[in-house]
């Protein structure tokens, strides 16, 4: 693995545990034996760091849509994806989480992370549900991040039987069973 992705993967790891606000680009050199010149030869900024990360998410999710298979298969295979993700909506409440008032440019970040996820979602769920799409995607959303949620926090849950779960009730509750087929 080279240093921009053992990087990445450092940040991941460290924003999901400790929160956005509390991470510095210091903690994640000295966690990887690297100096502080190394990770700012990859990244300008943390916020940089942060960015790449939801991009990273981004193109996750279009693949997971994107690939062949019934509703119900692409929206488990999007959200088992997002496991590996930055959340959008973690990194959201944590960029607020500073002594400082938080980083307001990390904030508009994750705010847009999370309305391209909607959209991108949005317009699949568009296909199934005229006039739903959006609605229906911020309560898909809600189902994932709420299974992840749970399992992490709540001891003897699983994600995936959670999310296994979630999808199906989802796909199942869309009209006439259109989902299935699309």
């Amino acid at each position: 693995m080279d240093t921009r992705q053992a990087l990445l993967q450092s940040a991941r790891k460290a924003f999901a545990e400790r929160g956005y606000a509390a991470t510095s680009l210091e903690d994640l050199a000295r966690t990887l034996g690297l100096t502080k010149a190394a990770v700012y030869h990859h990244f300008a900024s943390k916020r940089e760091l942060l960015e790449a990360l939801l991009q990273e998410g981004f193109a996750e999710t279009q693949r997971a849509l994107a690939q062949p298979g019934t509703l119900h298969q692409r929206l488990m295979a999007l959200a088992l994806a997002y496991r590996g993700q930055v959340e959008p909506l973690t990194a959201l409440m944590t960029a607020y989480s500073s002594r400082r008032g938080g980083d307001l440019e990390a904030v508009k970040l994750a705010r847009e992370a999370m309305q391209r996820g909607i959209e991108q979602l949005a317009g699949l769920l568009e296909q199934v549900a005229p006039g739903h799409g959006r609605a229906l995607a911020v309560i898909f959303a809600s189902i994932v991040h709420g299974a992840y949620m749970t399992a992490q926090h709540m001891p003897g849950y699983s994600a995936e039987a959670l999310l296994q779960e979630g999808v199906a009730l989802f796909v199942r509750g869309l009209p006439d069973k259109a989902g299935e087929s699309t």
